[in-house]
C-alpha cells in the first residue's frame, strides 16, 4: 500500500478523497482543529510515520517552499499546488537542493481523459481562446489570498497556472511560440467587494494584487482569466477555425478521474528521468510567465 502525506485540509480533503480511492494510506495535515486532520504539524506526522510515497502541499502560497523542502527527504513525490513557489529561481533550488526526491507543480487540467482531443481541435483551429471568468468569486478577499507579499500575485497565481498548463497539453509548439502579449489590472478595491462566491470578504484586510490577467501567444492562444466580471461567469475554451466556424468547450471543476491519472502517472513514472525533465521544464516555463507581470 502507499503512503501520502496531505498538508493542508482545504483543497487537501479533495487530495485525501482522491488518493484513498487509490488505496493510499493517507496522512492529514492542518494546525486548524476544526479541519479534522490527524495531526497538527507535519513534524508530529513525519516522526510518526516516517516515509511517504507522496506529499501534497496545499497550503497558504507563502508556506509551499518550507513545507516542501521540509517533506522532501522522507517523499519519493512531492505535488505543490499551483502557483508552487514565489520564483522561478525558487523552484530550481528546491529541486537541486534535494535531487532524490521528483517535485511537480499540480496540473491536474493536463489529465483530463479528453486532453488529445482537445489538442488535435485546436491543431486544426486559427484561434484559440482560453478563459476562466468569474462574474465574482475572488477568494476570500482580504486575507492572504489577496495580499501580495503572502499570495505573490492574485488571479495571475490563483487561475492563469490552470490555463498555461491547458496551453503547454493542447500546444505541441508551447516551447518555441513567441509570447506576444501580457499582463495584469486591479480593476477592484476591497471596499468595492460585499460578498463572493468563494469565501468570506474581510473588510479590515488587504487587497492589493490583480483580480485580471491576460496573455497571448503568437497571433492564435488568447489567454484570460478574471475573479469578478461582475457581470458574467464563462470558464472554457473558445475554438474558430479559418472559416469563421466557432465551437466551445465547457471546463467547468477539474473532475476528480484526472487528479487519479495525474498521480498514477507520477508513480508509474518515478524511474523516468525524461519524464521528469519535462515536468521540470513546464514546471519553471509556467514560473517564468507569471512572475513578472
Amino acid at each position: 500500500m502507499k503512503t501520502s502525506i496531505v498538508v493542508g485540509m482545504g483543497i487537501g480533503q479533495l487530495y485525501k478523497d482522491v488518493l484513498e480511492s487509490l488505496d493510499h494510506q493517507v496522512i492529514t495535515v492542518d494546525p486548524d482543529p476544526t479541519k479534522g486532520a490527524m495531526w497538527s504539524s507535519v513534524d508530529s506526522a513525519i516522526l510518526m510515520h516516517g516515509k511517504f510515497d507522496t506529499a501534497h502541499i496545499c497550503t497558504p502560497n507563502f508556506t509551499h517552499f518550507e513545507l516542501a523542502a521540509k517533506v522532501a527527504p522522507i517523499s519519493k513525490i512531492v505535488f505543490i499546488e499551483k502557483p508552487g513557489v514565489a520564483s522561478s529561481q525558487t523552484w530550481h533550488t528546491l529541486c537541486k537542493t534535494f535531487p532524490y526526491t521528483r517535485f511537480i507543480m499540480v496540473k491536474n487540467n493536463m489529465w483530463r481523459d479528453n486532453i488529445l482531443d482537445l489538442q488535435q481541435q485546436a491543431a486544426a483551429c486559427k484561434s484559440i481562446d482560453i478563459m476562466w471568468l468569474n462574474k465574482n468569486r475572488v477568494p476570500n478577499a482580504g486575507t492572504w489570498f489577496t495580499t501580495k507579499k503572502l499570495a505573490f500575485g492574485g488571479v495571475s497565481r490563483d487561475l492563469m497556472p490552470h490555463l498555461l498548463s491547458l496551453y503547454v497539453a493542447m500546444n505541441p509548439n508551447w516551447r518555441t511560440d513567441v509570447k506576444t502579449s501580457a499582463g495584469v489590472r486591479q480593476n477592484w478595491v476591497l471596499d468595492q467587494l460585499v460578498n463572493s462566491d468563494y469565501g468570506q470578504v474581510k473588510k479590515d484586510g488587504v487587497y492589493d494584487v490583480d483580480d485580471e490577467c491576460y496573455m497571448s501567444f503568437t497571433d492564435k492562444w488568447n489567454l484570460v482569466a478574471n475573479w469578478r466580471t461582475n457581470d458574467y461567469d464563462s470558464r472554457g475554451i473558445l475554438f474558430q477555425t479559418a472559416q469563421g466556424q466557432l465551437d466551445t468547450f465547457d471546463l467547468g471543476l477539474c473532475p476528480e478521474s484526472a487528479y487519479c491519472a495525474m498521480i498514477k502517472q507520477c508513480l508509474n513514472n518515478i524511474d523516468n528521468d525524461a519524464f521528469w525533465k519535462n515536468q521540470h521544464e513546464i514546471d519553471s516555463w509556467i514560473h517564468a510567465q507569471i512572475e513578472n507581470l
